[in-house]
């Protein structure tokens, strides 16, 4: 019997909802959450330890400002949450998406996201540092002053997003597709090196690596 063919995989895989959602207990340390959803009634407080949310729906959720240490995430989505200044750093994420969210000034530091999906939201001032990012695909979304030191990336995409001054010091993002992004001032050029842009990036890339390398280019004396 022939064998079939193997599909390559190019897109991070879709959290595997349920098709109908339970109420959203109290957030408490140590909480499992399981095929519940959440939504702008449900009141985080200021730390919560080990929480783990799988199969989870998270609608219009504040989460500003909030520690959220230990936090597991599986076959999760994120609509509308506002995220900005939490800290979720060490946090780990296995196919979760994110759409119209607010990640402004996040602490995800040594955080593990595998098959992410981030689309339309606004994470400048991120902090991505030594994270690490397998089939992290982030589009239309700010990430202005994003600090992604050594942040390590395989199969990602970073398509049509304003990386305007964001930090890639020693980061590793080789193969990442960077088509349709803002670069310009970005810290770190070097980190481009084996990424995809396209034509219209080639003058904005150059300059970077031009600069990085102590090129100067001058009028002829």
């Amino acid at each position: 019997m022939p064998r079939k063919p193997r599909t390559t995989k190019t897109a991070p895989d879709r959290p595997d909802l349920p098709p109908r959602f339970d109420p959203a207990p109290a957030p408490e340390d140590g909480a499992v959450w399981d095929g519940v959803e959440a939504g702008p009634d449900t009141e985080f407080p200021e730390h919560v330890a080990d929480l783990r949310l799988h199969e989870c729906r998270l609608r219009g959720v504040t989460l500003s400002g909030r520690t959220l240490s230990g936090l597991h995430c599986r076959d999760t989505e994120f609509v509308n949450c506002d995220l900005s200044g939490a800290v979720l750093d060490d946090a780990v994420f296995t196919r979760v998406t994110f759409t119209d969210c607010r990640f402004t000034g996040a602490e995800l530091n040594g955080a593990g996201l595998t098959d992410v999906r981030i689309e339309g939201s606004r994470a400048d001032l991120v902090r991505l540092r030594m994270a690490k990012g397998t089939f992290l695909h982030v589009e239309d979304t700010v990430l202005r002053g994003a600090d992604l030191y050594r942040f390590t990336a395989k199969d990602c995409a970073l398509r049509r997003c304003d990386l305007t001054d964001a930090v890639l010091d020693d980061a590793r993002l080789a193969g990442t597709d960077l088509h349709g992004s803002t670069l310009d001032s970005i810290r770190g050029p070097l980190a481009l090196a084996g990424t995809r842009i396209g034509p219209d990036q080639l003058v904005s890339v150059g300059a970077l690596f031009l600069a990085a390398h102590g090129v100067q280019v001058t009028e002829a004396g």
